[in-house]
């Protein structure tokens, strides 16, 4: 069993319907993903502290990810389309996101980075970054995969894992975990 194995079935024990490991070349960055935040603009652009432009830019990214030489990808379903039921995806991935990073951690990874979906959704409301307070969760927050501009389809398509756009039954929620 290859060495980062274990960290696909502990992501499908976490509670993801999908995981997979693939080379971090395989992790597709595109600028326009990352314009989506701007446009239109999104209600976190600004406020959010996990979110653009108080990321990592596209291009910081980009030459961090090459330092990189494995990516774990996974999904979760929505267990249904309203509002409540993405929230509740969208925070699902965000812990296990969280909690896989730190079981890599604590394997010896301390360069791991994990990256959730869509905006943070540990607080109601972040504090702002215009409030100049501190993140409430510094250990359990992180950026989006969007939040980077990773294009998250072709990610996804990349690691065998596609997601279909056109098919609301079947909204899945991507994570992603950078291993060295």
């Amino acid at each position: 069993m290859n060495e980062l194995e274990h960290l696909v079935e502990a992501a499908l024990e976490g509670g993801a319907d999908r995981a997979v490991l693939m080379d971090a070349d395989q992790v597709v960055v595109d600028d326009r993903v990352r314009l989506k935040c701007r446009v239109p603009i999104c209600k976190n652009y600004n406020h959010c502290l996990m979110c653009p432009p108080n990321t990592v830019t596209v291009d910081e990214f980009r030459r961090l990810l090459a330092q990189y030489s494995r990516a774990l990808l996974l999904q979760i379903k929505a267990k249904g389309k309203s509002e409540a039921h993405i929230i509740e995806t969208e925070l699902q991935v965000q812990n296990l996101v969280s909690n896989l990073e730190t079981k890599a951690l604590m394997e010896g990874n301390y360069f791991v980075a994990g990256f959730g979906a869509a905006h943070c959704r540990l607080c109601p409301e972040c504090v702002d970054v215009h409030s100049g307070e501190q993140c409430r969760h510094p250990f359990r927050a992180r950026p989006s995969m969007e939040a980077v501009g990773i294009d998250i389809y072709k990610t996804s398509q990349n690691g065998g894992i596609p997601v279909n756009l056109l098919d609301p039954d079947n909204l899945y929620f991507a994570g992603l975990l950078l291993v060295c």
